[in-house]
This record gives structure tokens, sequence and C-alpha cells, in this order.
């Protein structure tokens, strides 16, 4: 795996920014978190919320020298307003995780799917990862239409995969591997990143 270098972030798509959390984030992000509506499919909602504590209480967290996860701020390109938070941790050699959530007003407009895809193309294109995986509670059918908008396919049912909110968890695991989107990218062309 690549270390990725500071020119390497922000990732910038065509109408979002994804970005390291700054302290003024905490506000926002905390009645996307907390809204119910996100709360009823997202169990691990709490690990962005943890990270956006941490940055304001202590301010813009030190970057370590090897980088193992990426918790984001998912901002508007246009005016900047914090709309969600996404993350991509590795997970094993050559491997990682994606996940993201967004305030539920802004549902509906292709942003899941324009994070997920630019995850999965920096996880591949700047990282140099071999497979992507992402976890969806088994009711989030339109967090799964995300994932399949994104290039990964379902590859799995976890039954009680994870304990929250007083309850245990059945999800699905999507997968896409570098090969498959190597293939999709040279055939229907690549979103930069940076750009």
């Amino acid at each position: 795996m690549r270390r990725p270098a500071a020119h390497d972030l922000p990732i910038r798509t065509r109408r979002l920014v994804l970005r390291d959390f700054a302290p003024e984030d905490y506000a926002a992000l905390a009645a996307v978190a907390g809204d119910g509506r996100v709360l009823a499919h997202s169990p691990a909602r709490g690990r962005a919320l943890a990270v956006a504590e941490q940055v304001a209480a202590r301010g813009r967290p030190r970057t370590p020298r090897v980088r193992r996860s990426f918790e984001l701020a998912v901002t508007l390109r246009r005016g900047g307003k914090l709309i969600g938070a996404c993350d991509l941790a590795l997970s094993g050699r050559g491997r990682a995780d994606i996940g993201y959530m967004l305030a539920p007003r802004h549902w509906g407009f292709g942003y899941g799917a324009e994070v997920a895809a630019a995850l999965v193309a920096f996880g591949f294109g700047v990282l140099g990862l071999n497979a992507i995986t992402a976890v969806v509670a088994v009711s989030n059918e339109r967090s799964r239409r995300v994932l399949d908008k994104a290039g990964l396919t379902w590859d799995g049912l976890m039954r009680r995969h994870t304990r929250f909110a007083g309850r245990w968890w059945d999800c699905h695991r999507y997968l896409i591997e570098r090969r498959t989107w190597e293939a999709r990218s040279s055939c229907v062309g690549v979103m930069t990143l940076g750009s």
C-alpha cells in the first residue's frame, strides 16, 4: 500500500469535497449523527461522531506516519456546508472498509453514490488497495442501492454482525476488487481526484 501524500486530500468530486474534520464541524455532524432517520440504519455512526468530538476537543489531529483510517467530513463543493461523514479504514493487507452517512435532507440526490465511488477511487488509485468492502444493515435498502451504483457487489449475509441500540443487526457485505474497478474505469472513464 502506498502512503498517501498531503496533496491526496481533500478528495474532490463533481459536487462534493471529502476532507479531514475541523473543530467547527462538530455541531453540524452531531446533528446529522443524532437524527433518528440516520440512527435507524447506521449502527456504526458513533465512530464518525467520536472523531468529530476528538477534533472539537483538541483541534485538528496530528496525521500519523502511516495512516490506517480516513474519517472525513462530507461537504458540498459549492458553499462548503457539511452534509455528512465518511470513512475508509484499512482492514487487512491491501484491503479496506468504507462507510458513509448523510443528513436525511440530502438523501435522494446521488451524493451517497458519489461519496462511495470517491472512496473506492481513492482506495485503489491513491492507496493501491486490492479490495474494498462495505457493510450495510439488511434493512437499509437505500444504502444497498448506493453501493450498487458505486460498483460494489453483494458478497454475503452476516447474521448478528454487530450490536447497537440494544439489538443485534444482520448486515449485508459488499465488495469490489481492484481488477473489477480497473476494468469498469477503463470502459467508462474514472472520476479524477483533486480536480
